[in-house]
């Protein structure tokens, strides 16, 4: 068992590679993230059958684990996948609760029923975090939590036909850092989903339909729009697979952003194919509706092979995306972004020792093949030994100089592993690292309110380089899971320190530390 755990943990690695967060507090409220080896911004997303546009909804985490746990970048010819479902009856109930410095306080609560080929999930989640300056009170006094969120999941399997259906609320209502008095920010968000595969003789039928729906209200001393910005985002995706690999399908998606200075309604439509191979996939197809001037072909070509220990994975695709409507010109003629994007990953696992590196290469401009280019490389490594202790390291920079790329070189370095105690009845899980952050990018701005890159030429607003040290212990007591944090660890010994404080971003406050401690307990019955 451990062996199978082990391996799963490192594959995860080999495809995760290329994956960072980069968090402006520690409760996970806001931040960035680097994805696919770029940063990760005005792209829409799923989690499990739900939708989520990514105008201003790029830091997943914030939306609970529910959610974020289940996070895959949206692509055309790519489904969500069904959840396993269960072959006997079970349920299981639990509780996941955290306090920590600056009035942190997180709850999860979820309990999940089980029969034969049906299941039903039930999840809640609340965060609460006031800044260790104050700046996430709202000004308006509220004591609400700075989030919640509630979330239903249902499916089932009858002979032929599955189904798994989803929907979700998310709820923001939180104060914001400004130079005098504390902005705020509230969002109301409800995404729904389903998907429905049947097999029909040699033929077998896949859709899936989301819909997204977000109310968003900023003040800021930045923010020019005082008012509340609604999206309406759909997505419909049909398919018809063979037997012999080979797919056809239609995605209509259309999207509507409402403000005081924006207005934009955009329906797209995309048909393709695609073959599926054992080792390998091709798909072509075409953007009709609302394609203006953008090139409007979209592709995806993949090649994953694993030889003795050496796994190698290949990937090119390009598609129109729709342009953030806060950098939308209505004078380009075009609403529309063209995304391209060609990696290449190896990973190789010799003994106790499992090495991965990518390469990344992305493209953004109007037309394919122009504008432009981000290119990101990294590795990981990851040395475990016997005794159940592992040493990894995980690196993602930037080789460009564009402001698409997150601004530098991060890097991830700890130990991990069990320590057995009380004849062996007790096992604490130890985990100490460190993130790094460093060959700034002068030029790299990242504006959290509207969740775009941007030019700078402030000086002042220039991230330095940074090095912060984090620790974490889990025990497992009869089933119930003690856990105690620490964020900034030389902050928390020195917290006069200069070198203990770090700033993630130029409208939030240096990071000191963060101390939690937290309970999780599940029930069977």
């Amino acid at each position: 068992m451990q062996r199978f755990i082990i391996s799963i943990v490192l594959m995860t690695v080999v495809y995760s590679q290329s994956n960072y967060l980069v968090p402006f507090d520690w409760s996970g409220q806001n931040g960035f993230k680097i994805y696919e080896g770029s940063l990760f911004w005005n792209r829409s997303w799923t989690s499990g059958v739900l939708l989520f546009d990514g105008t201003y909804t790029s830091y997943p985490k914030r939306y609970g684990e529910h959610t974020s746990n289940k996070f895959k970048s949206l692509s055309i010819g790519s489904l969500p996948r069904f959840n396993t479902l269960p072959d006997s009856a079970h349920v299981e109930t639990h509780f996941d609760y955290s306090r920590g410095d600056y009035n942190f306080d997180q709850l999860n609560l979820g309990a999940n029923y089980e029969s034969n080929n049906q299941f039903i999930n039930i999840n809640g989640f609340k965060r609460s975090h006031a800044g260790n300056t104050g700046h996430y009170f709202h000004p308006s006094g509220r004591k609400a939590p700075i989030h919640h969120s509630y979330r239903i999941d249902y499916g089932v399997k009858n002979g032929n036909r599955q189904v798994e259906a989803s929907i979700g609320r998310y709820i923001t209502t939180s104060g914001l850092p400004d130079s005098t008095q504390n902005g705020l920010e509230n969002e109301n968000i409800i995404s729904a989903g389903i998907k429905v595969s049947q097999s029909i003789g040699n033929w077998k039928i896949n859709s899936h339909f989301g819909n997204f729906m977000q109310h968003r209200l900023v003040h800021h001393s930045s923010f020019i729009d005082s008012n509340y910005r609604d999206i309406n985002r759909t997505l419909m995706n049909l398919q018809l697979e063979t037997k012999s690999g080979k797919l056809f399908g239609v995605q209509n998606q259309s999207q509507s952003v409402s403000s005081n200075i924006h207005n934009r309604s955009l329906n797209w439509s995309k048909i393709y194919g695609q073959q599926i191979f054992k080792n390998y996939s091709i798909l072509a197809g075409v953007q009709i509706l609302n394609s203006d001037d953008t090139f409007p072909f979209v592709w995806e070509l993949s090649y994953d092979d694993k030889f003795n220990n050496i796994y190698y994975e290949f990937l090119s695709t390009g598609s129109p995306s729709p342009k953030h409507p806060d950098l939308d010109d209505p004078n380009d003629n075009s609403s529309f972004n063209y995304w391209s994007r060609n990696s290449i990953k190896l990973g190789i696992s010799l003994f106790a020792l499992d090495f991965s590196v990518f390469l990344n290469s992305t493209q953004t401009g109007m037309k394919a093949f122009e504008g432009q280019n981000i290119f990101m490389t990294g590795g990981n490594i990851i040395y475990s030994h016997q005794s159940g202790w592992s040493v990894f390291s995980n690196i993602v920079t930037q080789v460009d100089s564009s402001i698409f790329g997150g601004g530098g070189t991060f890097i991830q370095t700890g130990i991990n592993g069990k320590v057995k105690i009380f004849n062996d009845n007790m096992i604490i899980d130890l985990k100490f690292w460190s993130n790094t952050r460093s060959g700034r990018k002068s030029s790299f701005g990242y504006d959290p309110l509207l969740q775009v890159p941007f030019t700078n030429s402030n000086a002042e607003w220039i991230i330095e380089d940074s090095q912060i040290l984090h620790f974490e212990a889990n025990a497992n007591i009869s089933g119930v899971v003690i856990s105690y944090k620490i964020n900034n660890i030389l902050n928390a010994i020195e917290s006069t320190n200069e070198k203990a404080w770090f700033r993630p971003n130029h409208i939030y406050p240096q990071l000191g530390r963060m101390l939690q401690f937290g309970v999780t307990w599940y029930f069977d019955n």
